[in-house]
């Protein structure tokens, strides 16, 4: 697959922490400290069903289960990654694009041909049962690692998937339209001065 991309090492999640998986490989590539998928989840404003808060292993907090699904919410502003890289001092910032900022296909793959152009991190939120025409309804988190003329590349963090899984654009705007909380964070490093 051509076009631009960006290497993460693969890290496999624990359970509902795809998000602190793709955060622990972005940390990696940027020769960041990385904390364990349990102490970033938390921060992240992990919560899991009751039965598994404590089975798992997992730092959770308490509550009912979220519209975006079980496991962060990174989209509430006080368990965003920007509050993460500033609580952890990293020298990072974010901005979150929701789908509704994504018009069409074209747009989205616009924005990630910019992003990795200027070796930004893409995190992506989707539908993830939408995006690999499987049965059922959550979320998932994963790395944009390439983009060619109509696909992209996703480092998902699952346990069976140590390689990029291409999906075609259509498809990753559909999926992205379709979550509750969907979109993309775009994450990139501070200029030092």
């Amino acid at each position: 697959m051509g076009g631009r991309n960006i290497k993460h090492k693969h890290i496999t999640q624990r359970p509902y922490c795809c998000v602190p998986a793709s955060i622990q490989m972005i940390l990696r590539r940027r020769e960041l400290p990385v904390s364990t998928q349990s102490e970033i989840g938390y921060d992240l404003g992990m919560i899991l069903p009751r039965a598994k808060r404590h089975s798992l292993g997992i730092r959770s907090h308490s509550g009912e289960k979220p519209k975006s699904g079980w496991g962060t919410r990174i989209h509430l502003k006080k368990y965003s990654l920007g509050q993460f890289f500033k609580k952890r001092n990293l020298p990072l910032t974010e901005t979150y694009y929701p789908a509704e900022y994504f018009k069409s296909p074209r747009h989205l793959k616009k924005f990630i041909e910019d992003g990795l152009k200027t070796r930004n991190d893409l995190l992506t939120c989707f539908n993830y049962p939408l995006l690999y025409s499987e049965d059922g309804v959550w979320g998932h988190a994963s790395l944009i690692e390439k983009i060619n003329t109509n696909h992209v590349a996703l480092i998902d963090p699952g346990r069976k998937y140590k390689q990029p899984r291409k999906v075609k654009i259509d498809d990753l705007f559909m999926a992205i339209k379709n979550h509750f909380g969907g979109g993309i964070w775009l994450i990139k490093a501070i200029p030092v001065e």
